[in-house]
């Protein structure tokens, strides 16, 4: 009987992935709460240049993601992460010392090269000899300390803004750098597991996968909710309310404490297709219910603005949630055995389209007042009632089970 021996040798591995997670989402929460102040005050680029610089980033993360998943599954997570690392290390140090425009399009076209690769390579080694249903709830504890770790890193970006020189700023991409190097460290104790055959050989597999295809166009659609949270409330807030400024961050802080404190929780079950479904209708229905909330400013003044946009971030907040555990459920059931590092890659790429398509959509949206609102909340009904229609997977052979050796 040997699974108790499994579970130990498993349980410091899994540990490590929780640790690289946090760090990383640390660093990233650093750079991210001050990147475009740093190339405003600190490499005094033009906001025409910053446009540039932040769009290559964007651009690259998207050719990065599965070239970097395919390596991965060739010559295994340790050393391609270590790896990565090293490079990511290398590129925030380069990146803290910049002086013209073109040091900072390299630098930053090698960070964002590597940003939408690391995550789905973390998340494929934590629950790559896991059961679905087991993997859930630990891809939603390595989610809420992301999220936890994405907000503490505020906190120092926060120390260089309020110093407002450029050595400051300097100084917290040099941390970022120090933390990725831990990271990179790390991830040399994983253990040295490379794919499976099948995965190495199998490489149309994805594009095959049309159920699979479909969740993951689904959920860049539905993340839409959360960019709206992030960017078209506080544009409604600055440009529309008469709410006051500080309510900007406190949206923001409250969606990160409803996300680290109701992520696991409400993720429970969501391996169950029916259950998935659920939660993705109801959480297109509640960020639904947000869009729909946000245009009721125009009806108070003051006090009234803030209670509207806090009930809306709340909605949208939850919405968030219940989509992203939805989402993650339904697409566990469509990824074969084996071959998790390629579809999560893929799957992140639904999100990270969006992230470059969602910002003029949004920007565009919100300044048609209350029908570019409802245009928004009838979108993301839509979504929910489309989700009660996601296909379950198709039925695998059962494994046969080993027989136990007598002792």
């Amino acid at each position: 009987m040997t699974e108790p021996a499994i579970v130990q040798e498993t349980a410091a591995p899994v540990r490590r992935f929780y640790v690289v997670g946090l760090c990383d989402a640390l660093g990233l929460g650093m750079y991210l709460s001050l990147s475009v102040l740093f190339l405003d005050k600190a490499a005094e680029l033009t906001n025409h240049q910053i446009g540039i610089v932040l769009g290559t980033s964007g651009v690259a993360s998207l050719l990065g993601a599965m070239p970097i998943a395919r390596a991965a599954e060739r010559l295994g997570i340790r050393t391609v992460l270590s790896a990565l690392f090293a490079v990511r290390c290398a590129a925030f140090l380069a990146l803290a010392a910049v002086v013209s425009f073109e040091q900072a399009l390299g630098a930053a076209a090698v960070a964002g090269l590597l940003s939408r690769g690391i995550g789905p390579l973390i998340e494929s080694g934590l629950i790559s000899r896991i059961s679905d249903a087991r993997a859930v709830g630990t891809l939603a504890r390595l989610r809420t300390l992301r999220n936890a770790g994405m907000a503490a890193g505020a906190l120092p970006a926060g120390a260089a803004i309020a110093v407002g020189e450029a050595w400051a700023y300097r100084a917290v991409l040099v941390a970022s750098a120090v933390l990725f190097l831990c990271c990179a460290a790390i991830c040399r104790g994983f253990p040295a597991v490379t794919a499976a055959p099948g995965e190495r050989t199998e490489r149309a597999g994805i594009l095959r996968n049309r159920p699979f295809l479909g969740i993951t166009a689904l959920y860049g659609a539905f993340t839409l909710s959360a960019l709206l949270l992030g960017i078209g409330v506080p544009l409604w807030i600055v440009q529309r309310t008469q709410a006051p400024s500080w309510s900007v961050t406190l949206i923001q802080l409250l969606n990160t404490v409803i996300i680290v404190a109701l992520q696991v929780r409400l993720s429970k079950g969501s391996e169950r297709l029916a259950r998935a479904r659920t939660l993705m209708c109801l959480g297109g229905l509640l960020a639904g219910l947000g869009a729909l909330t946000v245009p009721l400013t125009a009806l108070g003044a003051g006090r009234l603005d803030l209670a509207v946009v806090v009930a809306a971030a709340v909605l949208l907040s939850l919405g968030e949630l219940l989509i992203t555990a939805g989402t993650t459920g339904a697409a566990l059931l469509h990824i074969p055995e084996g071959r998790k590092t390629a579809h999560l890659a893929a799957l992140n790429l639904g999100f990270a389209v969006t992230t470059v398509i969602g910002p003029p959509l949004i920007s565009t949206g919100i300044g048609w007042g209350w029908a570019g609102w409802t245009g928004w909340a009838v979108f993301f009904a839509a979504l929910g009632l489309i989700a009660l229609r996601v296909p379950g997977p198709p039925v695998r052979p059962r494994r046969e089970q080993p027989v136990a050796a007598a002792v």
